[in-house]
């Protein structure tokens, strides 16, 4: 079956859906709130893909890319992925994860990590399958 939806690279004028995809994860943010945090994350370092189906954003993922002072090559970081309820389990989760391997290793790096709430056994279900692996514990602490 061929995937219905494309991949892209998304920028600024995307906020108001950004914006909608991200209720998905708990976020309430308006769109523009989102377009002030995108003036502080807009650069070569951080990207967001969209999959859409023809003009309807389906899904998101943002990345990260940073060196870091304890290893040789910088590291990819997936921020967020979310997609669709009703789009899950048609390849938009693993496509937007494709295309973000893609843009690490365009940038030098060799590692992707992600983060994923400890109650959310569906989606570590899903990383597991794509290749990710439980590999460090992250503690957290509110400032």
């Amino acid at each position: 079956m061929c995937p219905t939806f494309a991949i892209r690279l998304a920028d600024v004028n995307d906020a108001a859906c950004i914006a909608r995809l991200m209720i998905g994860m708990g976020f309430n943010h308006t769109p523009k709130e989102i377009e002030r945090r995108w003036a502080l994350i807009s650069g070569e370092i951080d990207h967001v893909f969209l999959a859409e189906e023809g003009e309807t954003p389906v899904g998101l993922l943002a990345i990260h890319v940073a060196p870091l002072l304890f290893y040789p090559e910088p590291i990819a970081r997936i921020s967020t992925l979310v997609v669709e309820p009703s789009k899950r389990k048609q390849g938009i989760g693993r496509a937007l994860v494709n295309a973000a391997v893609s843009l690490a290793r365009e940038a030098g790096c060799d590692t992707i990590e992600l983060t994923t709430g400890i109650a959310r056994k569906e989606a570590h279900a899903f990383y597991e399958a794509i290749g990710f692996q439980n590999s460090a514990l992250r503690m957290s602490r509110r400032i």
